[in-house]
């Protein structure tokens, strides 16, 4: 009993203090959570579902699409190492509007896309400043704006993810039925322009309250932090990256071949896309937590507990065989929504919390562009390893094994960076 009163009194602790932050900076955070969910537009899950359109409208093999978009994909990613810098040095509206103007600019090419060329061009600009750029501004401007606060307000903003995740695929489907598939992004450039842009303009220019009472508390912080030279010299950086970037690139590669998984076991694609829905919610009050627990402990402290969700997600889900579908899809797709929930918080808090804020659109570009290389990489690799005779289990298995192997590094990074830290104490 008393444990299960200490439980509730932490729910309404962390319901109470987000309560209370939103209230004072709900207009700024505003920004990040609709300026992330604008990076759907440019995410692989809004653009699959015109698949099959495309196809048909330029007469491509699946094998073509596919190398189209793999290659758009790693240019906006190696492009990105160079435009993210530049929230670094312009004013936030300024750097936005060039955003939201390429996004728009996208929009309207799909809508008049008549050739491969126009395609690709589209395709790219889609990705770099859809998935790059609007994730970028989002993740970089929240993360500038708050000290103590900065994982609630992270988290907060990433809760535009997952809403975009569950109304523009319902969005998407309906236009394309109704209106015809470039009519809708038509549709969708004219929203963007109209109200997209003027809307995430005006949220940005909120005053974001500062989370102690020095009015100099952000100023100070941006004034310092390591630039992405001195970043790359830090050993720590790599096994640190190389974890971030694991759960996302291994997952990217098994969602492409979820397919795959439920011919296997003779499961229901229906009953997938339903645990979809668990998985967006469970995702929403995971990064929420995550962020409650990272003004409190540290985004370092928490980074190697985000691995214990999809550690388990793979074990259940080769063991799951003689399970009923729908137990089996539902506890896997949470258990995912749990990692891809606190991950996506503790990686957007962890690189402003180890250097600083004052180079952060450098380094968080960076990563990003490392991000996208990876998750472009990771359909094409599975989709060899299963066309050379893996199952769905081997892949499963491999992505543990890989899994295990980041955690470990980076709990020996950890162990040998407090380490050093002491004996300079000591020093």
């Amino acid at each position: 009993m008393k444990h299960f009163e200490l439980r509730s009194k932490a729910r309404i602790s962390v319901a109470m203090t987000y309560f209370e932050f939103i209230k004072k900076n709900a207009r700024f955070t505003g920004f990040g959570i609709i300026t992330m969910a604008f990076s759907g537009f440019g995410q692989t899950y809004v653009i699959a579902l015109y698949n099959n359109q495309v196809l048909q409208s330029f007469d491509l093999s699946k094998s073509d699409l596919g190398l189209i978009y793999s290659i758009a994909t790693l240019s906006s990613g190696l492009l990105l190492m160079w435009s993210g810098l530049f929230v670094d040095r312009m004013r936030l509206s300024y750097f936005t509007s060039i955003t939201l103007f390429g996004l728009i600019t996208s929009c309207f090419l799909m809508a008049f896309s008549s050739n491969i060329v126009t395609l690709f061009l589209a395709l790219f600009m889609l990705r770099h400043f859809g998935q790059g750029l609007c994730t970028h501004t989002s993740g970089t401007a929240i993360a500038r704006a708050y000290n103590k606060n900065r994982g609630r307000a992270l988290a907060l903003a990433q809760t535009g993810l997952p809403l975009s995740e569950g109304l523009y695929p319902i969005i998407v489907v309906f236009l394309i039925l109704n209106l015809g598939w470039q009519q809708s992004w038509l549709v969708f450039g004219l929203f963007l322009l109209f109200i997209g842009w003027p809307l995430v303009l005006w949220l940005g220019k909120a005053q974001p309250v500062p989370s102690t009472s020095s009015k100099n508390e952000t100023n100070q912080e941006i004034e310092t932090g390591m630039s992405r030279m001195e970043v790359l010299k830090d050993w720590a950086f790599y096994p640190f990256t190389l974890f971030v970037l694991t759960s996302p690139l291994l997952l990217t590669g098994i969602y492409f071949q979820h397919t795959v998984l439920v011919a296997e076991r003779g499961w229901d694609i229906s009953t997938l896309a339903s645990a979809f829905m668990l998985y967006a919610v469970i995702k929403v009050f995971i990064s929420l937590f995550t962020g409650f627990m990272i003004d409190r402990f540290s985004a370092v402290n928490v980074l190697p507990f985000t691995a214990i969700p999809i550690i388990g997600a793979y074990i259940f889900l080769l063991n799951s065989h003689a399970l009923p579908e729908t137990l089996a899809l539902f506890c896997y797709m949470s258990l995912v929504g749990m990692n891809v929930g606190s991950t996506g918080t503790c990686g957007a808090s962890l690189w402003p919390e180890l250097y600083g804020t004052k180079f952060l659109g450098s380094i968080k570009s960076l990563t990003g562009a490392f991000f996208i290389f990876a998750t472009s990489l990771a359909p094409w690799v599975s989709g060899i390893l299963l066309d050379s005779g893996w199952t769905f289990d081997n892949l499963v298995g491999l992505s543990l094994a890989i899994t295990m192997f980041t955690l470990s590094l980076l709990l020996m990074t950890l162990f040998v960076k407090r380490g050093l830290g002491r004996q300079t104490e000591t020093v």
